[in-house]
């Protein structure tokens, strides 16, 4: 089976699991919530719970609730951060607050947060979980929560701000926001499966590398991914005023008039298309996403490094062929 027949099973299943979860009174908060599920997406956050698990157990069905929560978390993060950066389309489909309204999408994200640990506790307790596994998952989902919230607002904030910051700070914020995910969606998979600590250690390496090869290209992507393909408008971040490691990359290598092309679309939301188009281009002319890609590729190649230490199994090509996707995708 290839990786993206894997990745449409495991999504398939892991949609059943969430949506069975979001069912309930009144029904228009659940339909709410359960929005961005139902327009699609590939679930690499659960899939990684479940290889990780599987590089230590076969039995993966007791990995599903904890896959399940991964999704449900991240899906609250992206109902709120489309009301944040006010967002109107999303997988090519409109954002939750777009379809039914701010207030509801405040809501429906809130239940998500909720229906996060009913799954860890209800859904590992039917699986006959230990009660100390229980506990240790909610302990890292609970860190992996606070993280993201820790990122989110550092991105607002160096959104909101008008210089730019370095490349630490940057890679400091994607960390939290983006690859704790990542990172604990590869660790609670090993716990799952009954992992050393040393293992669930390196797995958690594992994700947080592929995590950070992953913001990096969808930065890269907000600059010259198709729409099509992506499901956002091309140029969001700029209107935006994000201040992505592509971004910041292209006006430090823009000439200065080039700069000034990119300045008079950046953290402006009404711009004419073709100023948006000339910005858009004179980003790539620099090559900074060139560079972004082998930036990523360093990440990428890192967590490829991590597997090594693990004997072949379908488990582990699943993850190693995952790893090159991230960085290639839309190339």
């Amino acid at each position: 089976m290839s990786l993206m027949e894997q990745l449409e099973a495991t999504a398939s299943e892991v949609d059943r699991y969430v949506l069975s979860l979001l069912k309930g009174k009144p029904r228009f908060l659940y339909e709410a919530s359960s929005h961005l599920i139902r327009t699609g997406g590939k679930r690499l956050r659960p899939f990684l719970v479940i290889k990780s698990c599987e590089i230590f157990d076969s039995d993966v069905k007791k990995a599903m609730p904890a896959a399940a929560a991964l999704e449900l978390l991240h899906n609250f993060t992206l109902v709120h951060d489309d009301i944040m950066d006010r967002d109107l389309i999303r997988h090519g489909a409109p954002t939750v607050h777009a379809k039914y309204g701010v207030p509801l999408a405040i809501v429906a994200g809130d239940l998500l947060f909720a229906k996060v640990f009913e799954s860890i506790v209800s859904g590992m307790q039917e699986m006959n979980m230990k009660e100390s596994t229980i506990i240790r998952v909610l302990e890292l989902m609970i860190r992996s929560s606070i993280k993201v919230c820790e990122g989110q607002v550092r991105d607002l904030k160096m959104s909101s701000e008008q210089r730019f910051y370095s490349v630490r700070t940057y890679f400091d914020m994607i960390r939290e926001k983006t690859a704790s995910l990542f990172e604990t969606a590869c660790r609670v998979g090993s716990i799952v499966g009954g992992a050393r600590k040393d293992d669930e250690r390196a797995m958690a390496n594992f994700g947080r590398c592929i995590g950070i090869a992953f913001q990096l290209i969808d930065d890269a992507l907000g600059v010259v991914g198709d729409p099509k393909v992506t499901g956002k408008p091309v140029g969001s971040d700029l209107r935006e005023g994000k201040k992505t490691y592509v971004i910041s990359l292209a006006i430090r290598l823009a000439t200065d008039d080039d700069k000034l092309g990119i300045q008079k679309v950046f953290g402006k939301r009404e711009v004419k298309q073709e100023e948006m188009d000339e910005a858009l281009t004179i980003i790539s002319k620099t090559g900074a996403v060139g560079k972004v890609r082998s930036e990523a590729q360093f990440y990428a190649d890192r967590a490829l490094s991590i597997l090594k230490r693990y004997p072949d199994s379908p488990s582990k090509k699943a993850l190693s062929e995952l790893t090159h996707f991230i960085v290639t995708r839309n190339l």
